[in-house]
């Protein structure tokens, strides 16, 4: 019996879930090996035509999950795993220049950063879109009267638009701060063991921002084995944070959508959409609730 995550199946969306899926994961290592190939051919470290059978054997269709897998179940390593799967699939030289100076997290770090910087444009174009629709019901609705509440309360009159505006303003300064965050998150190295670079030679300040460069990616300027960790925790915070935005919105419609105040709802198809399966009047804010159980 095999334990499913919810993620995988009810909360997760397809362009999300494939940046991160076995296969992308295993292309984005692929594609940093490629890069650093190109990066020591221009410098002189390896033969450029090793770089282009490299280039060339670096996709998943030439170096298999399957393939790497069955590698790994030997080595036990993940890296090396990918990293003697793309050897066996050069042709010629090449495979012997594969990996050449780097350790395995100037390729695992690196691949993270390629996939951080995809999640971060969904998000980014998600909360661009969100604030268009919040800005728009804020302009449609700013003269629609409604109760005001505070501490849960009846208070005084608002505006629908204004509760909107509300929504809209702080979803857009999440938007601000994950677009100024971006450059400290998306970063990647290509500084060897312990981040001096020792087995690139005189090359290595040369190797590290052409490999960035070639990959769309900042530099970790100085580093140790890894890229520095803070990076992650800012982006895991801002997550956290855009979500807490989320939640306050998804919460605020379900208190409006409670049967004794029905000032909102959620879209329900009436022909199709079943909200229990012995009340039939029963039409919930499932959406909204699955939002706030993240």
């Amino acid at each position: 019996m095999s334990l499913l995550c919810p993620i995988d199946f009810r909360y997760g969306r397809p362009k999300m879930k494939g940046i991160f899926e076995e296969e992308s994961r295993l292309q984005r290592l692929l594609e940093v090996e490629a890069a650093l190939a190109r990066a020591e051919a221009k410098v002189g470290l390896i033969p450029e035509p090793a770089a282009a059978e490299i280039t060339k054997k670096a996709t998943t269709k030439q170096v298999t999950v399957k393939r790497v897998q069955e590698i790994e179940e030997e080595t036990r390593h993940d890296l090396m795993a990918v990293v003697l799967a793309l050897t066996e699939a050069c042709d010629g030289e090449a495979g012997k220049y594969v990996h050449l100076g780097a350790t395995s997290n100037d390729i695992l770090d690196t691949a993270t950063a390629l996939q951080l910087r995809d999640a971060i444009h969904i998000v980014g174009e998600d909360l661009g879109e969100l604030t268009t629709v919040f800005a728009g019901l804020a302009s449609k609705h700013k003269r629609t009267v409604m109760l005001g509440r505070t501490h849960g309360q009846a208070a005084i009159p608002i505006t629908f638009g204004l509760k909107m505006a509300v929504f809209a303003s702080e979803v857009a300064r999440q938007s601000d701060r994950l677009r100024e965050a971006s450059p400290r998150i998306v970063v990647g190295k290509m500084s060897g063991a312990v981040g001096t670079g020792a087995a690139f030679g005189p090359y290595a300040l040369d190797i590290q921002p052409a490999v960035m460069r070639d990959l769309g990616l900042g530099v970790e300027e100085a580093a140790t084995q890894v890229v520095g960790r803070d990076r992650y925790a800012e982006f895991i915070a801002l997550l956290a944070n855009i979500a807490a935005s989320l939640e306050k919105f998804c919460t605020e419609v379900r208190n409006l959508q409670r049967t004794e105040i029905g000032e909102v709802a959620e879209a329900f198809e009436t022909k199709r959409q079943v909200g229990s399966s012995t009340m039939a009047q029963k039409e919930n804010p499932v959406a909204s609730e699955n939002v706030c159980s993240l």
